[in-house]
C-alpha cells in the first residue's frame, strides 16, 4: 500500500511537473494570444453585464411600422403608398423603436417653402426613441417618419402605423444591435466627420426629432 502510494506521489510530481516545463516553454507570441483571449473574454462579460443593467433599468420598447397610402405623394413607387419593415430592405424604411408606452398616433404638416409641396411627419407620443438613448426627455410627439405630398393633401389616417410591444427577448437584442450601431457611429463621425451613412450630421438628418424642434426647422 505504501509503495503504491509513493508511485503515484512520484506520478503526480511528474505530471505538475511537466506542466511547469510546458508552461514556461510557451513562445511569447503563444502567451500574448492567450492574454488577448482573455481580455476579450474579460470585456464581452462586462458588456453583457452592462447591457443586462440597461434593459433591466428602461421601459419597454414598443416598435411603430406604417403603411401610408396617399393619392398626394409626389412619387409614386410601392403603389402610391410608403411602407416600413421590421429590418430595412430595398424600398423600404426600417421601423423605429420608442420607449413606451406609446399613448397617441398622430400626422403633422408644416409649413414648406416649396409651392406646390408640405412635410408631413408621422409623430408618437412616447417616452423617446431608442437611438437617443435612455429616455430622458419625458413624455412627448417624437417624428417616427416624414413625408413629402402635394401641397393640400389629406393628412393620413394615425390607424396608418402599427404599434407593437417587443418581448424581452427581442429588447435585449435590440439594445445590443443600438449599442454596436452607436458605437459604429461615433468612430465614423469622429474619424470623418460625416455619419455612418454618409451624410454630413445636421439638425433636419436627426433621428426622433421632437414636435418643437421640427417645427421650428
Amino acid at each position: 500500500m505504501l509503495f503504491k502510494t509513493s508511485q503515484i506521489a512520484i506520478i503526480l510530481a511528474l505530471l505538475v511537473g511537466g506542466g511547469i516545463i510546458s508552461c514556461q516553454s510557451k513562445t511569447p507570441e503563444q502567451i500574448a494570444k492567450e492574454t488577448e483571449l482573455e481580455l476579450i473574454a474579460a470585456k464581452q462579460k462586462a458588456e453583457a453585464a452592462e447591457i443586462k443593467n440597461f434593459v433591466d433599468t428602461t421601459p419597454d420598447l414598443y416598435r411603430v411600422n406604417w403603411k401610408v397610402c396617399s393619392e398626394g405623394f409626389l412619387d409614386r413607387d410601392n403603389n402610391g403608398c410608403k411602407e416600413s419593415r421590421d429590418v430595412a430592405s430595398k424600398g423600404f424604411p426600417e421601423a423605429v423603436l420608442v420607449w413606451g408606452p406609446v399613448q397617441e398616433v398622430k400626422f403633422v404638416t408644416k409649413r414648406h417653402f416649396s409651392p406646390n409641396m408640405q412635410s408631413v411627419g408621422l409623430f408618437v407620443k412616447s417616452k423617446g426613441c431608442l437611438l437617443l438613448g435612455k429616455p430622458e426627455g419625458g413624455d412627448q410627439f417624437y417624428k417616427i417618419h416624414e413625408f413629402s405630398l402635394t401641397k393640400g393633401s389629406a393628412l393620413p389616417n394615425p390607424d396608418s402605423a402599427k404599434i407593437d410591444k417587443l418581448s424581452p427577448e427581442d429588447k435585449t437584442k435590440a439594445i445590443r444591435v443600438a449599442t454596436n450601431n452607436a458605437e459604429d457611429e461615433i468612430a465614423s463621425l469622429n474619424n470623418f466627420g460625416v455619419s455612418s451613412s454618409g451624410f454630413m450630421p445636421n439638425a433636419a438628418l436627426q433621428p426622433c426629432l421632437t414636435l418643437d424642434k421640427w417645427n421650428k426647422l
